[in-house]
């Protein structure tokens, strides 16, 4: 078994040509990332640096140019995203994630890589087998939430609550918990999970994020500008710059480098 979980090599996306017309704006070019399995590793660098385009590519909603990118050591850049999420990639975009009139169990149910339910003809035959599969990811969503926030939660008496109800902090917890209601999610593709949270909820998005490696064995790449949950949680850490990976290595050996300091963190707090 491969030490990586994911390989992207020479990847490259060009949109549109300059004004004199004979050449491509390349917001990716060759770009080469190796992810490893079971660890964290953060994803750094400047708005425009084509961090959430590399998540599109890899989770399939865009085309790169060129380039492959292999998924536990089979090809999935040609494949459609819903083929890549059954595959066991699972994503956070940014933003709120909670369907806000689906109540919290529709949520996680939803999320569920069981297709019970998608052929109505069939469950109008068979209906007790729908009324099995829904209380399992009843179960399944309560086991999950006792996991990650602990015995007695408020999220298990709250599960027929709508999700717009849930405060946005509370909705990125919940929307990262709902990626493993895929059974067999392998790599998760978080974008910038603690945007616009505040430090308490910040400080449980880490232990789930952490507990989630160490319990189910799942690879992490995140895309963060909070550089403390950077240093805090993650194994290793990629910059981008101008379309390429610029350095790699660990939290510390990235982000206290003078080029990552003065090209984008600028006058930014970087220290623990």
């Amino acid at each position: 078994m491969s030490a990586e979980i994911l390989t992207v090599k020479g990847v490259s996306l060009a949109f549109a040509a300059d004004r004199a017309g004979d050449r491509a704006f390349r917001l990716l070019r060759d770009l080469s990332l190796d992810v490893p399995r079971g660890e964290i590793t953060a994803l750094v660098g400047g708005n425009g640096a084509g961090k959430s385009t590399l998540f599109n590519i890899i989770s399939g909603f865009q085309r790169a140019d060129a380039g492959t990118i292999l998924f536990d050591g089979a090809r999935i850049d040609r494949l459609s995203a819903h083929a890549i999420a059954r595959m066991g990639i699972g994503r956070l975009f940014q933003g709120r994630q909670l369907f806000p009139t689906l109540s919290l169990l529709d949520n996680f149910a939803l999320a569920d890589d069981d297709h019970t339910g998608e052929f109505p003809f069939a469950c109008l035959a068979r209906p007790s087998r729908l009324r099995l599969r829904e209380t399992a990811k009843e179960e399944e969503t309560r086991a999950i939430l006792t996991e990650l926030f602990g015995d007695g939660n408020k999220y298990l008496d709250m599960l027929h609550t709508p999700g717009g109800a849930f405060s946005y902090g509370e909705q990125r917890m919940l929307a990262l918990a709902r990626l493993l209601m895929n059974d067999k999610a392998r790599l998760f593709l978080l974008d910038e999970p603690t945007a616009g949270v505040n430090p308490a909820v910040c400080e449980t998005i880490a232990e789930v994020i952490t507990r989630m490696v160490k319990r189910h064995g799942l690879s992490i790449l995140l895309i963060e500008h909070n550089m403390p949950f950077v240093r805090q949680i993650a194994h290793h850490c990629a910059y981008m710059a101008g379309g390429e990976i610029a350095m790699r290595g660990t939290p510390a050996v990235v982000l206290d480098s003078p080029q990552v300091r003065a090209s984008y963190l600028g006058l930014m707090e970087v220290s623990a």
